[in-house]
């Protein structure tokens, strides 16, 4: 069993409407060691309506590599609307949740 997911990579990025945002990637421990080989389930919680998912929707599951390493594989695209979106993260029972922002952009400014 699972005792943490530490975000690596990804959290509190910052784009603009409709640009991609780079990978997240968690870190998968028990007694604080790293675990490979298991299931992480990225989900989209979008409560300000931006219209942010990943590209063909969400969960995005992934299997950590050997190293403990879970990355997404799927791009999340930021929507048309600007907002804060939270990418909550699950494995065995053990949540994280990276913080993202969608912008207005230059046009809206």
């Amino acid at each position: 069993m699972l005792d943490a997911l530490t975000l690596i990579t990804g959290d509190r990025q910052h784009v603009e409407c409709g640009q991609e945002f780079a990978p997240l990637a968690v870190l998968a421990t028990a007694d604080g060691e790293p675990v490979g080989g298991r299931m992480v389930s990225f989900f989209t919680d979008d409560p300000e309506g931006t219209g942010t998912d990943f590209r063909g929707g969400s969960p995005v599951r992934v299997t950590t590599a050997s190293d403990g390493t879970g990355t997404t594989d799927v791009p999340l695209i930021a929507g048309d609307s600007p907002g804060a979106v939270q990418i909550k993260v699950i494995a065995d029972g053990v949540n994280s949740a990276f913080s993202v922002e969608v912008g207005q952009g230059s046009e809206a400014q």
